[in-house]
Formats: C-alpha cells, sequence, structure tokens
C-alpha cells in the first residue's frame, strides 16, 4: 500500500496527533502499571494519587517535547494543543467511569497544569530539534 494514501501513515504525520498518542499510550501505561505495582506490594494507597498525577503529568510532557521536536518549530503551540487534547480525553474518561468524582476545581486545575506541562515540553522539544 502507498503511504501517501494510507490514513494512519499521514496521521502520525501530523505533530499533535502523534503527540497525543505517545502521551496517551504513555498514561495508560503507566496507569496500568501503578495499579500492577500497588495490587501486589504492601504500600499504602496513599501515595497513588501523587504518583498518579505526577504520571499523568510526564505523559502530557513528552506528548509536548515529541510533538514539537516531530515539527520542528512552534513548540508552544503545538505543545499546548497536545496538553488540551489529552486533558480533554482523560477527562471524558473520567466522566465516563464516576462522573461523581470530578469537580469543577479540579478539573480547572488538572486542566492548568497539564498544558503548562505540556506546553513546556513543546518548548523543551524545540532545544533538542
Amino acid at each position: 500500500m502507498d503511504s501517501d494514501k494510507n490514513p494512519i501513515f499521514r496521521l502520525t504525520e501530523n505533530p499533535v496527533a502523534y503527540g497525543t498518542g505517545v502521551a496517551l499510550i504513555f498514561g495508560i501505561l503507566s496507569i496500568i502499571l501503578l495499579s500492577i505495582f500497588f495490587y501486589f506490594t504492601t504500600i499504602s494507597e496513599l501515595y497513588l494519587k501523587p504518583v498518579g498525577t505526577f504520571c499523568y503529568l510526564v505523559g502530557g510532557f513528552l506528548g509536548g517535547f515529541l510533538a514539537s521536536k516531530r515539527a520542528g518549530g512552534k513548540g508552544l503551540i503545538y505543545g499546548t494543543e497536545v496538553g488540551l487534547c489529552y486533558f480533554i480525553f482523560f477527562i471524558l474518561i473520567s466522566l465516563l467511569i464516576s462522573p461523581e468524582s470530578l469537580s469543577a476545581t479540579a478539573v480547572v486545575i488538572k486542566g492548568f497544569f497539564t498544558i503548562l506541562v505540556s506546553a513546556a515540553g513543546g518548548i523543551c522539544g524545540l532545544a533538542f530539534t
């Protein structure tokens, strides 16, 4: 199949789609690994929320970083777009799984930090272009 006609190949050429995809894969894998880790060890679940938030933000940073690295410029724009897509995806998943666990304040704070960290990743990605 010709690579110009393959829609999946064209989608991975888009820096925002690529960065968001990497961020989502990292976020989902880290959630799975954390749940396995906390299930099989005697570590208290008290640490689950801070470690989960850290992994979530690292995923946003990584997505913004790789998006701007792929684009070769406009790191702030691409990082912010990746952060917004990443945030919307996880908010939609949270609304489907447990809508009562979300408060307006928590959503705004999480959105702010996600976009901030992803934009910072986009800016850092330009340094490694």
